[in-house]
Formats: C-alpha cells, structure tokens, sequence
C-alpha cells in the first residue's frame, strides 16, 4: 500500500503541468474538430470581414467564426451581436496564450428593443448549440441597468468559455420562459467575472444573473461586484463547482424564485468552491441566500459539499426563506477570518422556512458559528484553529491548508456522489467526486490523491 501511495502522488506530480493545459487543448480540438465540418468565416485585419455582425449574419448553422485581435490589441467598438443561428462557435484568436480578444461596448445602447441585444452577445430561443470563448468583454450599457456582456435568452446548450467579462452592467444574463424546457445546460467555465454592476441603479445587477432550467458554472474566478451580489439565479437547477467567489458587495449567492423553481427537484449543488467575504463589505454581509424574493416558492434543496466558507461577520453563512426550501451541509470547513464578531450564524430561517430542514454532517466550524434549531450537532464539528493559521497564503488567493492545518481539518464521514442532484438531461458524473480543486486564476488542477479525507474545496 506504501508503494502505491508514493506511486499516486509521484503520477500527479508528472500530470500537473498537463492538466493545466486540458482546457486550451479542449478548445483547440473542439474548433478543429467544427471546422471539418462547417465554413470557417474571419474578423479581423486583412479577413473576410472587418466586423463581427457581418461574420455573425453570413453565418450559417453550425459555421465557425474566428476573431483576430485588432492592430495594437485595440478593441472592437460598439459589437452588439443577435445570434440567430444554431451550433454556431464564435471563438476571439488572441496573438498570445493568456490573451483574449477585446470587444468594448461604450457608448452603445444595448436596449434590447427590436433587432437590438441586450448584451454584446446574445443568444435567443432556438439558437442551441452554441460556443463563446477567448474574449475580454466590457463597457455594455442600457438605460435600464441591465446591459450584459452575454446574455443567453431561452437558448439551450450555450457555453460560455475562457472570457474575462467586466464592468458592465450586468456580466451574464440568462432565463428561460417558465418551463423546465427553455434555458437548459448552460456552461460557463474557465472565465473571470468581475465589478460588474451599476451605481444609478444599486442592488439590481450581479456579476452573474441567471434563470432558466440549468447551469454549471466551474472552474471560475467571480468577484468583486459593483453593487449587487456575485451570482444571483433563478434557475431552477444551479450546479457552482470548483470556483473562487468574493468580495461581493452584497451576498455572495443569491439563488431566489421564479416559475421554474416552484417545481419540485430544483436543487442548487455548491462543491468544492473557495467562497470568502470582504471584511469591508458594506452590504448585505450573508453567504448564501436559498428561498425566495418574488413570492414564489423554492421547491429544492441546497447541496454544500466541500465547500472552503470564510467569513468574519454575524451574518448567516445559509439563510432559507421559502416554506419548501431546505439545505444539506457536508465536509465544508467554515473560518471565521480575523475574530471580529462573536456568535455568528451558521444557519436561519426565515419567511416561512424551516431551520430544522437544515442539515448537516462531518463539516468543520472553526468560531463562534450556532445555527438554533437546525439538524446540525455545530460543537461536534467545532475545530480549533491552528497556530500557524489556516491557509498558505490567502492574501495571494492560495486557501490551500497550512500543514498544520491539514492535521486538523479531516473529513471524517462517508459521502456518496451519486446521491448529488442531478440539472435536466445532465448524465451521472463518471469522475471521482473532488479530482479537481481551483487553481488561480480561473483554471483547474487535480486534487491530489492524498488529500480526499480533508475538508473544504483547497486541501494542501
């Protein structure tokens, strides 16, 4: 068994430096292998086309277009692109790896009346199919606040890919029409997502708003938003693995209501992300926000799994607040960072909700954290905190566990994966639950073997 061991961990050390690799490799293949089979269409200088809409509206389904930067790594001005077609990969061509081909919206009115989008990039019903990735999107803005970098309107099968999308009023927008039809498997990964929102109207647009049937978003770096919360969803199934999330001005999630949650099953699964809290956080200084703001019910359960939580406030870490909302909180490691407030919220219920539908097991409370009436035995999980400090380094965004730490904060249950929620149509995982860990900035690397019976997202 000792020689297996050293076996394993000498393997992943060989296999690091390629599975950083994987996602570039993964989108070169995925154009390579359209292009064998579609029209490849250019944008760029000395190309077919000098604008993307052209590109966009030559298009055919199933076509590829490829972006090339401008001269000097300027931007395109003023894109507002209405795809209209099926299949269709729209892919930025950087002159570098690491670079993404920049696209500011200043000075447009993305209304969304008419022919018009709402968003640099929008995808409406029937456009299915469809692949963004490698841009750098900014500036878009209407006069109702709610201008996106992209927004996915009813489109199902869109994937959003290695795009860094800021300062806009909105980052991402999705819905879908009320059904568990529209809006379906939405991907966002490989991205960073950051200070969007708008000061003339505060509170009402996140780095991320969503809705519609199901999303995954993994793999991310979401922050810093400018007024309203980092993900806010009304989808009816949220999966959020394996990204970092904070510094938002309000709460961190905000997964809330609308016609496709009063159906039963629409769950919300959080594994394995790195979720912090601004000490300056002038807002509402919750975590994660389950239930409703609407009126309508939220018929699911909140899934944490693993999850790495550091807050220094009061505030709750879970708050419920539908009647048919529940959560289930299983090997997380939640640090009161810097001690500031004595008897913090680990859960509570609100509007309707019950804190007994709170839950959980073989986690890790390391402050003053209670939760009053929920089913979770908070002392028996209760860790005191190392010496040295928890992580390696988190003022460079490393949540990795300090050795000392690592002897601390041990995962001493059982967990079986296949009991996880599962969005519409998404197939069983067949991979080990926790192979991956965040890696920054918005990449990915495998957990090292050794360290699956530790608790929270990072391990050592």
């Amino acid at each position: 068994m000792r020689v297996a061991a050293d076996f394993g961990r000498w393997f992943w050390r060989q296999m690091r430096p390629i599975a950083a690799l994987l996602p570039a490799l993964a989108a070169a293949g995925a154009i390579a292998a359209a292009s064998a089979q579609a029209e490849q269409w250019d944008v760029g200088p000395g190309k077919q086309f000098k604008r993307i809409e052209d590109a966009v509206a030559r298009a055919a389904d199933g076509d590829v277009i490829r972006v090339f930067p401008q001269e000097g790594g300027r931007p395109y001005e003023q894109t507002a692109v209405f795809v209209r077609q099926k299949r269709l990969t729209i892919c930025g061509m950087p002159a570098q790896p690491g670079q993404r081909v920049a696209i500011d919206g200043k000075g447009f009115d993305y209304s969304g009346r008419g022919s018009t989008p709402r968003a640099i990039f929008q995808f409406n019903a029937g456009t299915d199919d469809c692949v963004l990735e490698n841009f750098e999107l900014f500036g878009a803005k209407n006069q109702s606040h709610n201008g996106a970098g992209v927004r996915i309107n009813q489109a199902n099968n869109v994937v959003i890919r290695n795009c860094s999308i800021h300062d806009n009023d909105m980052g991402i927008m999705s819905n879908g029409d009320g059904s568990l039809e529209r809006g379906r498997n939405q991907l966002i990964e490989y991205c960073e997502i950051f200070r969007n929102g708008a000061t003339a109207d505060p509170g009402r647009n996140h780095n991320l708003y969503l809705g519609g049937t199901s999303v995954v978003v993994r793999f991310c770096h979401i922050h810093g938003s400018t007024t309203g919360h980092n993900v806010k969803s009304r989808a009816h199934y949220n999966r959020v693995e394996y990204c970092y999330i904070h510094s938002s001005a309000n709460r961190e999630f905000d997964l809330v209501d609308a016609a496709e949650t009063a159906q039963p099953g629409s769950h919300t699964l959080l594994l394995a992300n790195v979720i912090v809290k601004d000490p300056n956080c002038s807002g509402n200084r919750a975590v994660v926000h389950f239930g409703q703001d609407g009126g309508r019910e939220h018929d699911g359960t909140l899934h944490l799994c693993f999850n790495t939580i550091v807050t220094p406030f009061i505030a709750p870490v879970v708050e419920l607040s539908s009647p048919q909302a529940s959560a289930a909180l299983v090997g997380n490691l939640v640090v009161d960072r810097g001690g500031r407030q004595a008897g913090q919220v680990l859960a509570w219920a609100r509007a309707g909700a019950k804190i007994d539908r709170v839950t959980g097991a073989h986690n890790g409370f390391a402050g003053s954290f209670s939760a009053p009436g929920a089913a979770i035995d908070v002392e028996s999980q209760r860790l005191t905190p190392p010496a040295g400090g928890w992580f390696v380094a988190p003022d460079r965004h490393d949540f990795r566990l300090t050795a000392e730490a690592a002897r601390v904060a041990l995962f001493r249950g059982d967990f079986d994966a296949r009991k996880l929620p599962l969005g519409a149509g998404e197939a069983a995982p067949s991979e080990p639950l926790l192979k991956w860990r965040y890696a920054h900035p918005a990449r990915r690397e495998a957990r090292p073997v050794e360290t699956q019976r530790l608790l929270g997202a990072m391990a050592r």
